[in-house]
């Protein structure tokens, strides 16, 4: 039986040769694809395998195409393959010989990616969102193919490995999980998992989250994320990046359109003690939240009461704040009005726009959440309730409303200060425009000098950025 092969192994770094006429349509190619698919069917994770990976220099990658299909909605507990009728599917291999990608999209998309082959190191890639390539089949016969969505991943990733590259030499925030096994609740989930919990999140921001408890010992027994979107040029349905990773930790995942009777019944037969909700996007109704004895414990993006609603960041930004910070509160059926369990401030630099500030708020409340879940889980946390006062003094300064699109229009001739936070609120969302001889200008880059709101340089509609000349 052939093994997967670990990062340091020589064949892993060279450039794989192509596979020899003369074994095209042979029992020996045959053979050994037959102990490739035997290989990766060892790891329920595993969704695709280049040659070597199992110590072989040909140019050939398999695909388990079962594993790639989006499982039917409200599956739970299984990490088999099924179709939209619930019924297992067979194992089934497509097989890709001497690839060449001969074309991609302009437009990458990050994705969350591990490889059995750095076993237990997952990280964010940025790969093209389409990729067609061009390959033979074992038998001999050429077949060129495009995909969008994990297929476009798989591609490159497998191209990568017959190219002696690996995922790790491009990977951005690195981290080495422990081995999961098949269920929560077998043995090796680490000493956190022993309070059964359930995990909502949807988009980057949960799954960095989510990455993080897993890291520290905090395995959901299940991870609720909204359905596969689509995507890109083509409109591929794609997964979101929470509900990557937890396929790839081989946690059962639950994708419900809507949180009704039947979902939370379905979320239920876990048995959570608790849930976690991290960006979800979607209310909570109360009965759902009754469903967890421990409660629903909320990350938000602010020091509430302060900012409730769904743009804490960009508000703080907008009301130019001088610092904010990240709660950790239980949920109750009020929008964001749940009891606090902790908080902690963090200052706003005066140049830190929305793409600064974002990435620290969602890694200090990563961190704040998995510091303070083990004092939660042993009845050591005080609970503070919201100060409603506050919310009265300043209503209008306390809620993060939804942000519309025309949110980012400016006059260049309204208040520096005004034009300033509203680029900094909306640098990594809508952004900002202005309007000059009845043509949009987004602006690419502003700065703040001496009192002054200054462009320096827009996308003129229909246009390539340039230097502004205002």
């Amino acid at each position: 039986m052939k093994e997967i092969v670990q990062d340091g192994a020589e064949v892993l770094r060279g450039v794989a040769k192509p596979v020899p006429e003369s074994l095209f349509g042979s029992a020996e190619l045959a053979r050994f694809i037959a102990e490739m698919a035997e290989a990766l069917d060892k790891f329920p994770e595993g969704v695709a395998l280049a040659a070597p990976q199992v110590g072989v220099s040909w140019r050939l990658f398999i695909v388990r195409k079962d594993r790639t299909l989006p499982p039917p909605p409200n599956t739970q507990g299984s990490t088999l393959a099924q179709n939209s009728q619930g019924q297992t599917l067979k194992p089934e291999i497509e097989v890709y010989v001497n690839p060449e990608i001969v074309k991609t999209s302009r437009k990458r998309a990050r994705a969350d990616e591990g490889c059995l082959s750095v076993h237990g190191v997952y990280g964010t890639t940025k790969r093209h969102e389409r990729v067609t390539i061009k390959a033979r089949r074992p038998d001999g016969s050429h077949l060129q193919r495009g995909a969008g969505g994990l297929m476009a991943q798989i591609f490159e990733h497998e191209i990568d490995h017959l190219n002696g590259i690996l995922f790790t030499d491009h990977a951005e925030h690195l981290i080495r999980l422990p081995a999961m096994p098949a269920r929560a609740g077998q043995a090796g989930i680490p000493s956190g998992s022993m309070h059964s919990f359930a995990y909502f999140g949807t988009p980057r921001v949960a799954s960095d989250t989510l990455a993080l408890l897993i890291e520290r010992g905090f395995v959901p027994a299940v991870v609720v994320t909204s359905p596969d979107a689509p995507k890109g040029r083509g409109l591929a349905l794609t997964p979101s990046p929470t509900k990557t990773l937890a396929l790839a930790h081989v946690i059962p995942v639950m994708t419900p359109e809507n949180l009704d009777a039947k979902a939370i019944t379905a979320i239920g037969a876990f048995g959570c003690e608790y849930a976690v909700c991290v960006a979800y996007g979607k209310i909570f109704p109360e009965e759902l939240i009754n469903a967890f004895p421990g409660g629903v414990l909320n990350v938000h993006y602010s020091l509430l009461p302060k900012y409730r609603g769904a743009t804490p960041v960009e508000t703080a930004l907008l009301r130019g704040e001088s610092e904010t910070g990240v709660t950790i509160q239980k949920m109750v059926k009020e929008l964001d009005a749940g009891d606090i369990l902790a908080q902690e401030t963090t200052p706003i630099a005066p140049d830190e726009t929305a793409r600064e500030l974002r990435p620290r708020l969602i890694e200090l409340g990563a961190r704040l959440l998995v510091d303070t879940l083990p004092e939660y889980l042993g009845s050591n946390v005080t609970l503070v309730p919201q100060d409603a006062s506050r919310l009265s003094a300043q209503a209008g300064a306390t809620r993060a409303y939804k942000i519309k699109k025309e949110d980012g229009l400016l006059s260049l001739d309204a208040p520096a200060t005004e034009n300033w936070n509203k680029y900094r609120a909306y640098a990594d969302s809508i952004g900002t425009y202005f309007m000059k001889n009845g043509k949009r200008m987004k602006i690419a880059l502003a700065e703040f000098a001496k009192g002054e709101f200054r462009v320096l340089r827009v996308i003129p509609e229909g246009k390539k950025e340039t230097v502004y000349k205002g």
